[in-house]
């Protein structure tokens, strides 16, 4: 089957499977009418699609089918602002995400009414809104994120031009890299409070370390990912091949603006990932404004991805409880490890804060410095509740500040910073500075502080 011909009857059989879905929740007299109109918007599509390439004209309105997709869209939006995220009632998710992904067939359609392909404008669209659907709504629905995933692939190889080698292939063939200069410097590491680097423990040695009769300590392995594809065959150092693998930087990633996720002036908005580089990583269009990839889920949303880095063994390991002996701070347990992502250029940090899982901390591409504070620290200050949500997990000491390394946005005085730095440099703390292929365990409940020194690529592994 052609690749065209292949994807109108993807997308035809999803119509088809919405419209005969059970009804969602219809305990709710607004989604159940929602949920009605989106019924009657996916019939109208099946006869657009069915009608198309005959010579006689269907008689759907397309305008207001478009008004109405959209309608559905922004309604079912309006839902993530009414409700706090866990109690969004998942009727509302899975309409987004069904909303989305007819709009999609609306615009495949239109576009091959017209032409053989979808032009760049009508893919760039196309993928957003999947992708929206995937990152806002969790791809709810009884097509979900399977479906989307599918979906990118076939409109991604059918968008390769014929002839023309594979992505991946060119991408491998690119030489350059991100420059990974320090243009802030690094800071100086105290020798006594360099966190221990260490090489060929084994999975028992690693459970013998964490299980002791002392707390555990970050120690940095050198040896870990040796072999990831991530360092050597599938570089992330080469912005051409993450753009192989994000349909040429279509692919959209929530990105947080601004230095640190306690600064008044921080938010977030999702781009593409081309949009992404080209604006806060490479340095011709990097400006003041700080752009981060942070603790994303990103392997999740691009699976390729996922096929260039591996679980390390340590994470399987049978490791102890949170160090304060409270039954409150332990999470239940995690089936497998919880990976996230992070990246961006330097001088994006993640402030001083406290996690309830273990961590190993990859880095990939470039270097990070890293300080941490033990749990049982007396001086981290944690903040208390913030617009409804509990933020004790971090600190109010902002360790760039005070090092005089950032701007202070919080207006401390001399006096007062002085005084926090001198009640810091009392407390027992460990610091190191990551390079390529470096692997930081930072045990569970202690304090860290983290910051780029150079375009940054990390990634984190939590398990209990």
């Amino acid at each position: 089957m052609a690749p065209r011909d292949e994807v109108l009857s993807w997308y035809r059989a999803a119509t088809e499977t919405l419209i005969s879905a059970p009804a969602k929740d219809d305990r709710d007299p607004e989604s159940a009418a929602v949920n009605v109109l989106l019924q009657r918007q996916a019939k109208a599509l099946l006869v657009i699609h069915d009608a198309l390439g005959d010579s006689s004209p269907h008689q759907v309105n397309e305008s207001l089918l478009t008004r109405r997709l959209s309608d559905v869209v922004s309604i079912s939006a309006s839902k993530f602002y009414a409700y706090r995220f866990d109690l969004l009632p998942c009727q509302w998710r899975q309409i987004h995400t069904d909303a989305l992904i007819l709009s999609t067939h609306h615009d495949v359609l239109c576009s091959l009414g017209q032409s053989a392909w979808l032009g760049d404008a009508v893919l760039d669209g196309v993928v957003e809104k999947l992708d929206r659907a995937v990152i806002t709504a969790g791809g709810a629905g009884v097509l979900g994120t399977a479906w989307v995933e599918k979906t990118l692939r076939l409109l991604e190889d059918a968008s390769s031009s014929p002839g023309e080698p594979p992505a991946a292939k060119r991408a491998k063939r690119a030489h350059a890299h991100f420059a990974l200069g320090e243009p802030y410097g690094r800071p100086a590491l105290s020798p006594d409070r360099t966190c221990p680097a260490r090489s060929g423990w084994s999975l028992a040695a690693f459970e013998r370390y964490m299980n002791g009769d002392t707390s555990p300590r970050p120690v940095v392995f050198t040896d870990l990912v040796a072999a990831w594809p991530a360092l050597t065959s599938r570089p992330w150092k080469s912005p051409c091949y993450l753009l192989s693998r994000t349909f040429g930087g279509r692919r959209l990633v929530p990105v947080e603006i601004g230095r640190s996720y306690v600064d008044p002036d921080w938010g977030q908005e999702l781009v593409p990932f081309g949009a992404f580089l080209s604006r806060y990583v490479s340095p011709e269009g990097r400006g003041e404004e700080v752009g981060y990839l942070a603790q994303h889920d990103l392997f999740s949303q691009i699976p390729s991805l996922r096929g260039d880095i591996c679980t390390p063994d340590f994470c399987w390991s049978s490791v102890p409880a949170h160090p304060a002996d409270d039954p409150a701070r332990n999470k239940a347990p995690v089936d497998v490890p919880l990976v996230n992502a992070w990246f961006g250029p330097a001088r994006t940090i993640t402030p001083l804060h406290t996690d309830a899982y273990h961590n190993l901390l990859v880095q990939v591409v470039g270097t990070k410095y890293v300080r941490l504070y033990p749990p049982w620290s007396k001086a981290m200050r944690p903040r208390g509740e913030e617009d409804g949500v509990d933020m004790s997990n971090t600190s109010s000491l902002d360790v760039g500040v005070l090092e005089g390394w950032d701007e202070d946005a919080q207006g401390m005085t001399e006096e007062e910073r002085e005084a926090a730095k001198s009640e810091l440099e009392s407390e027992e703390y460990w610091e190191c500075v990551l390079g390529e292929g470096d692997t930081l365990l930072i045990p569970m409940g202690w304090w860290h502080y983290v910051r780029s020194l150079s375009v940054s690529f990390s990634v984190s592994f939590w398990w209990n």
